[in-house]
């Protein structure tokens, strides 16, 4: 794959429960690349060991293939990017930083191709903002 080849991408950042990745947490990222929502491009584990320590740990590309999944990018996750998550992970937090691209972008630039139209821009926002300015509209509403 090549970058040309990629559309928009987005980190998620998941907490896990456990002193590894779980069966739970494959299952749930295979239905939704099955279902079309997204392709995983990469994947790494960060533990923080305390306010100013980490450790990365690259995952074993063969469990994504048990689970059924692929990583289509590996590698392309760096130190810093998992660094910049860093303050939202509470000391003793092991999370997974996971690349994804969201697909449905995709498809609407290519359905809207070939009548001329396309997409110029889209921004995410974060749910935790969306969930404040609803409960604001609806404290005034």
């Amino acid at each position: 794959m090549t970058q040309q080849e990629l559309g928009d991408v987005e980190f998620v950042v998941i907490e896990l429960q456990h002193d590894r990745l779980s069966p739970r947490v494959l299952e749930a990222l295979l239905r939704q690349v099955e279902i079309g929502a997204l392709r995983l491009l990469d994947f790494l584990i960060v533990r923080r060991v305390s306010a100013d320590d980490y450790h990365l740990t690259e995952v074993d590309g063969d469990e994504f293939v048990l689970a059924g999944l692929e990583l289509r990018t590996p590698g392309l996750v760096s130190e810093d990017d998992a660094r910049h998550f860093l303050p939202e992970l509470p000391v003793g937090t092991l999370a997974a930083v996971i690349l994804v691209e969201p697909t449905w972008g995709e498809r609407l630039s290519r359905d809207l191709s070939p009548r001329g139209d396309r997409v110029l821009a889209t921004q995410p926002i974060p749910a935790v903002i969306a969930n404040a300015v609803l409960d604001a509209v609806r404290r005034q509403g």
